[in-house]
């Protein structure tokens, strides 16, 4: 633990110092220097405090935890191609699912990490504090060649819900807490090829909970559309996969389709994404959404331990046959509303999720989220409800 917290500490010092060097400046820096180093660094985040709520079967139990959430970005630029980037989550948090979840630290830190850059500063029986280094990574660009060395989001997917092209970061729909969404350990290379395309290259060594991914994605604007197309190897089977994002008349049109080779645990998979959204004159908006899990449950299932929401590049959901459709309007400047149903035939998974969202001043919000979770077993009944108060504080 000592040594784990000497590496944070180590981490940090190059910005710590940083921020000393501008805040403090020496009285023979000219002023023009002092405004040019101001510029090369940026520091920002939030503070969120969110009350959860959980709500089992028919209401007759219910479980409450608290969340407070703050995250530091800092960013550097020594240099015109150079930058360097740190941020934080620092997370404490107490209530029901840390006393009723053994070992409840071990679940807060992201498995695509490959070092633990993470420290639990205390941990009891209902109380933990955690702070986990989520973004750490070097980026420089000489040309067009863009070289990316570190802890960092690669972000391959279009669609807004499910991204099957998505090999390095899948994002957890439900979490919508984590706004930035998982990075992970790697190494990534960009060539642009023209006003249009561009060669990409990424490596993730991968985890004991994660594969290894080594892939290119070839990018290109034709016809009107954005189209990618990703072949590589998703921990010992290849993938292959093409994404594409354009518009049919004033409707926006999106899709991404991801083949996995069998392998000696697993067999060929297909995932298949399908999406649309119109905006109304009205303002209101609309989305709808399909995915095709080849390998996904499409029978009535038995226990609810089926239903298994631990997201992998493989398992964007554990039914094979899903549609989703969201709404949402502004409402006022100050007021927002979203509505989300996501149905999934022959296991008869419901999800209903409702949202909204006010904005108090510049920098304070709050939002008001729920979650209900129905699925058929002994007939169509309810598995849980969550429903959460965040108010959210930007600087």
């Amino acid at each position: 633990m000592k040594t784990r917290t000497g590496i944070i500490l180590l981490i940090l010092w190059p910005w710590i110092y940083a921020v000393a060097q501008e805040t403090v400046p020496q009285e023979d820096t000219l002023l023009t220097a002092t405004i040019e180093k101001q510029k090369s660094l940026t520091i920002n985040g939030y503070v969120k405090d969110m009350q959860a709520l959980t709500f089992f079967q028919n209401f007759n139990a219910l479980s409450a935890t608290n969340l407070i959430h703050n995250r530091i970005n800092i960013r550097w630029k020594p240099a015109e191609n150079v930058l360097l980037a740190a941020e934080f989550r620092n997370r404490l948090i107490w209530g029901d699912d840390v006393k009723y979840t053994p070992d409840y630290s071990n679940f807060l830190r992201n498995p695509n990490e490959r070092i633990d850059l993470s420290k639990v500063w205390f941990s009891n029986p209902s109380l933990v504090l955690h702070t986990n280094v989520d973004r750490l990574y070097v980026d420089y660009t000489w040309k067009k060649i863009n070289l990316r060395l570190g802890r960092q989001r690669i972000n391959w997917g279009i669609a807004t819900v499910w991204n099957a092209n998505d090999l390095f970061n899948t994002f957890n729909f439900l979490d919508f807490d984590y706004e930035e969404r998982p990075g992970s350990d790697g190494v990534r290379a960009i060539a642009e090829l023209g006003d249009f395309s561009c060669v990409e290259l990424a490596y993730a060594p991968g985890t004991e909970g994660q594969d290894k991914v080594l892939a290119a994605k070839y990018f290109v604007n034709a016809g009107g559309y954005d189209i990618q197309l990703i072949p590589g190897i998703y921990g010992d089977r290849f993938t292959v996969g093409l994404g594409w994002a354009g518009s049919i008349s004033d409707a926006g049109f999106k899709g991404e389709i991801q083949y996995f080779d069998r392998s000696s645990d697993a067999k060929r998979q297909l995932n298949l994404v399908l999406e649309s959204d119109y905006v109304f004159s009205g303002g209101w908006y609309l989305n709808g959404g399909f995915l095709f899990n080849s390998t996904g449950l499409d029978k009535k299932i038995v226990n609810p331990q089926q239903v298994n929401f631990n997201f992998s590049p493989a398992n964007l959901m554990p039914t094979k046959w899903n549609f989703m459709v969201t709404t949402g309007k502004e409402i006022t400047p100050l007021l927002s509303a979203n509505f989300s149903a996501l149905y999934a035939p022959g296991t008869h998974l419901l999800l209903i999720l409702p949202s909204i969202k006010y904005s108090l001043t510049e920098n304070l919000s709050s939002d008001l989220v729920w979650q209900s979770f129905f699925a058929s077993i002994d007939g169509f009944e309810a598995l849980n409800h969550r429903g959460f108060l965040r108010i959210k504080y930007n600087f």
